[in-house]
């Protein structure tokens, strides 16, 4: 009930706004008569007063604007891309139209991927028509790669790759880093710069982001690299939804890594390392442990390299990742960190022993033990198959990481675990789950449960916060073995807290347990290993 009194209040507010921009867009007019003149449109503004001077001619799918002009009074339709939308007429004067661009999950189209349709707007009143250039973005350009041989030489294919590399208006190369043009703050980019001619779009595939649940465009672009007077610079993508670039270099250039899938990946998982500028990669190496060419693969793209791990570092060896190419190192921190470890399983916490309870199987590798719930057909229940697990009888905190900023919010700090599942979990028709506990010394337990209510219990659908044992990218495989993460925030007793707080405030026991409090009936099958605290910054 509050969550909705919000959205009603801020409705309303918003609706008070876009009145006021309307009489304050009035009261600037010249001519305030409602005469059948001939219509005209003279610019678009936002709803938002304090950019109530800026004239603007893009906007993106979603957004309020307010079309400004004379004579718009007795609108009938209002057109943006050939396509009608619509206007509330109680808001419509003889000098604004106030309307919401559709979005494409309504249908509405972008000429960025129909080229039949115009980018204008057009307004059809009882005395006339009237129209004006506009553009609707396909969204913010990122450019992800450059894919070409080394050395680059002049007239050599480049290929480049991103999200919405559409609706472009400028392509270049500049002498400015990226550091420079990033210290720019929005201003113009300078330094040399070389156009590039001859691009050519080889890909725009639009679709929806599984997750961020919003459109992008997959895009490759392509053309021969110009004669250009410096080794390393900047290639600069300007489009309809703003400017996009990346760094440039003749020779191989530092390697970059965005993203490690696993801080500390189970014997047998495919780690991947994502990023970019991985060249003719030399190695990978983490702890006390080397990988030559034959032990991972690179993409072709250059962008993911792929580790079957097979073989763990070794007790306080360093815990950094390195990826070594010609063009130089990239390291990551806290890669298999043995400081973070929780439970492994295999005789480092004590079983609290409660029924039901896992069973605890041999991996069969350096592995050791899992914990395994397997229930064939799981139905309604309140108290299922649990992981229940203390440091030791004498009341001791687990021991937590010395390697993790004490300055490190709990939206920061998480509960991660390997997992393997073949579960029915998130397939929209069995609504088990797993239950978490974490009690500190001397304190009450503290629970969370991701199944946040039911949106109809008699046709038994329910709503989850994120799905059952998901990773960081809020993601839940199946059939393979993944991190899945939970932020300490979660839990009341860490909630707010810093990572010294939570040192201090420290972990007695720790539950995980399956919980079914639906009707319908499914199978839960899941593995789970490494149980532990680690830091994932905040992006």
């Amino acid at each position: 009930m509050i969550s909705n009194i919000k959205k009603i209040s801020s409705w309303i507010l918003f609706a008070v706004l876009c009145i006021s921009q309307q009489a304050l867009f009035t009261s600037c007019s010249d001519d305030d008569s409602s005469g059948g003149g001939v219509p005209e449109i003279t610019g678009v503004r936002s709803c938002d007063p304090t950019k109530a001077d800026s004239l603007f001619t893009k906007a993106s799918p979603g957004q309020v604007i307010a079309i400004i002009g004379h004579h718009l009074n007795d609108a009938l339709k209002v057109y943006i891309n050939d396509q009608p939308v619509y206007f509330n007429p109680n808001m419509n004067t003889d000098h604004s139209i106030i309307v919401n661009v559709p979005t494409e999950k309504n249908g509405f189209k972008l000429t960025a991927f129909n080229s039949d349709l115009k980018d204008e707007i057009r307004v059809e009143t009882t005395h006339g028509t009237c129209t004006y250039s506009f553009k609707i973005s396909a969204g913010y350009p990122i450019l992800q790669r450059i894919a070409a041989s080394y050395p680059r030489e002049t007239g050599d294919e480049i290929n480049v790759y991103g999200l919405n590399l559409t609706d472009i208006e400028n392509a270049y190369f500049t002498s400015m880093t990226v550091e420079e043009i990033e210290a720019l703050e929005g201003e113009e980019i300078g330094g040399t710069k070389v156009p590039i001619s001859g691009l050519q779009v080889v890909k725009k595939e639009r679709g929806i982001n599984s997750m961020t649940n919003a459109y992008e465009t997959q895009s490759q672009l392509r053309f021969n690299l110009p004669d250009l007077p410096f080794t390393e610079g900047t290639l600069v993508i300007e489009t309809a939804g703003g400017t996009a670039y990346i760094p440039y270099s003749k020779t191989p250039g530092q390697p970059v890594i965005f993203y490690v899938s696993n801080d500390m990946p189970q014997i047998g998982e495919t780690l991947i390392i994502t990023g970019r500028e991985f060249v003719q990669v030399e190695s990978v190496k983490y702890g006390d442990v080397t990988l030559n060419e034959s032990e991972f693969r690179v993409s072709e793209s250059e962008d993911s390299i792929y580790v079957n791990f097979a073989q763990k570092p070794s007790v306080g060896s360093e815990t950094t990742l390195t990826v070594t190419t010609p063009g130089g190192e990239v390291s990551v921190e806290r890669f298999y960190d043995h400081s973070t470890i929780l439970t492994t399983f295999d005789g480092d916490a004590t079983d609290n022993g409660w029924s039901p309870n896992a069973s605890y199987v041999d991996c069969g590798t350096a592995d050791g033990q899992y914990a395994y719930i397997y229930v064939p057909e799981e139905g309604l229940q309140w108290w299922g198959t649990m992981i229940y697990f203390r440091k030791d009888w004498s009341g001791n905190s687990f021991p937590l990481s010395d390697n993790i900023p004490e300055t490190a919010t709990a939206d920061e700090v998480y509960f991660a675990t390997n997992v393997f599942s073949e579960s029915d979990y998130n397939n929209g028709s069995f609504w088990g789950y797993i239950r978490y506990m974490f009690q500190p010394i001397g304190d009450a337990e503290n629970q969370y449960d991701n199944h946040i209510g039911w949106e109809n219990y008699d046709e038994q659908i329910a709503q989850f916060e994120q799905p059952v044992l998901a990773d960081i990218n809020n993601q839940a495989p199946t059939g393979k073995w993944y991190r899945h993460v939970l932020p300490l925030s979660k839990f009341a007793c860490y909630q707010g807290k810093t990572y010294a707080e939570i040192k201090s405030i420290g972990l007695n026991q720790f539950r995980l347990q399956s919980i079914n409090q639906s009707t319908t009936r499914g199978k839960v099958d899941v593995k789970f290993d490494n149980c532990r605290v680690i830091y994932i910054p905040n992006k």
